[in-house]
C-alpha cells in the first residue's frame, strides 16, 4: 500500500480515536495522519503502545497525542473533552473534526447469553455503547464550531449473527448500530455525518488475540477475497467515510468482510 496521501480534504482535520494505542484503533490513527490528519489517541491501561503509535504518528508530518481515558468513565470521558479545548494542532482554533468510537471491552469474560453476570455486562454497556454515546454528544459542539465532521462506529458482526459466547459483547454492538441511526438523523442537518464499519473477521485485532476459539482459520476458508480482514482495511474504509469522498453517506453501516456473510451458507453446505 502506497504511503501517498488520497483524500487531500483530511489534510490538517483533527481526529480523536478512542482506543488507538493498537490493533484497529492504531491502524486508523496510522492511517489517518498519512492523510495529514492531527492525531489523538485514548488508552485505558497500555501507555506504552499508545505513546509508540503517538511517535508513528508523528513521524508522518503530523501532530499527535495520548491521553488517558476510560471511555466508560463518564468523569474520565468529560475530562478527555475538556482537554480538546486546549488542543490546538496548526494554531487556530479548538475543535475536532472526526471522532472514531473503536474502544470496546466485552471479551475478558467469554459466557453464554444465560451465564452473564450483570456487573460484566454494565461494564460492557458503558464501554461499548453509553461512551460513544457520550462522546458524540460531547463532540457535537466542537465540530459544529469547525462547520462540520465525521463519527464512525465500530461494529461487529456479532451484532447480527450469533456467536459462541459473544452475546455481551454483540448485544452492545447491536445497540451501538441503532445509535448510529438515530444520531445520524439527528445530526445531518449540522453536516455532521454519522456512519458505522462492520468488518468480518480481523486478524491482528484484539479480538482476534483475546477470543477463546480459533476463529480465524475457520473463517479464512469461506472468504471468497481470500482472506480475512486486516486492520488496514478497516482503516482505508474510515478515511473514505470521513472525507469528502463521501458526503452523502449518513447513517450507514459499512460491511467488510471480504464477501464471508454472503458465502459462509455455501461453505456450510459444501
Amino acid at each position: 500500500m502506497s504511503d501517498a496521501p488520497v483524500y487531500a480534504s483530511l489534510r490538517g482535520q483533527r481526529a480523536l480515536i478512542s482506543g488507538g494505542s493498537r490493533g484497529i484503533g492504531r491502524a486508523i490513527a496510522l492511517r489517518l495522519a498519512r492523510e495529514g490528519a492531527h492525531i489523538l489517541v485514548t488508552y485505558a491501561r497500555n501507555e506504552e503502545a499508545a505513546l509508540a503509535t503517538v511517535e508513528e504518528c508523528r513521524a508522518l508530518g503530523v501532530d499527535a497525542v495520548a491521553h488517558r481515558a476510560d471511555v466508560g468513565d463518564e468523569n474520565e470521558l468529560r475530562a478527555l473533552f475538556k482537554t480538546l479545548e486546549d488542543w490546538t494542532p496548526g494554531g487556530s482554533d479548538p475543535g475536532i473534526d472526526i471522532l472514531i468510537n473503536n474502544a470496546a471491552r466485552g471479551l475478558e469474560r467469554p459466557r453464554p447469553a444465560l451465564q452473564q453476570r450483570q456487573g460484566h455486562l454494565h461494564r460492557t454497556m458503558d464501554v461499548n455503547v453509553f461512551g460513544p454515546w457520550l462522546a458524540v454528544q460531547l463532540a457535537t459542539p466542537l465540530m459544529e464550531s469547525r462547520g462540520g465532521g465525521a463519527v464512525v462506529n465500530l461494529l461487529s458482526p456479532g451484532a447480527e449473527h450469533y456467536m459462541k459466547d459473544y452475546a455481551a459483547v454483540g448485544v452492545s454492538k447491536a445497540a451501538l448500530r441503532s445509535l448510529t441511526m438515530y444520531l445520524a438523523v439527528e445530526l445531518a442537518a449540522l453536516d455532521i455525518r454519522v456512519n458505522a464499519v462492520s468488518a468480518g473477521w480481523v486478524e491482528g485485532s484484539e479480538g482476534d488475540r483475546t477470543y477463546k476459539a480459533d476463529v480465524a482459520n475457520q473463517v479464512r476458508p469461506h472468504v471468497p477475497a481470500g482472506r480475512n480482514v486486516a486492520p488496514e482495511d478497516i482503516a482505508a474504509t474510515v478515511a473514505w467515510l470521513c472525507s469528502d469522498e463521501a458526503p452523502m453517506l449518513v447513517g450507514q453501516t459499512l460491511y467488510l468482510d471480504g464477501g464471508f456473510a454472503d458465502a459462509a451458507w455455501r461453505g456450510l453446505m459444501e
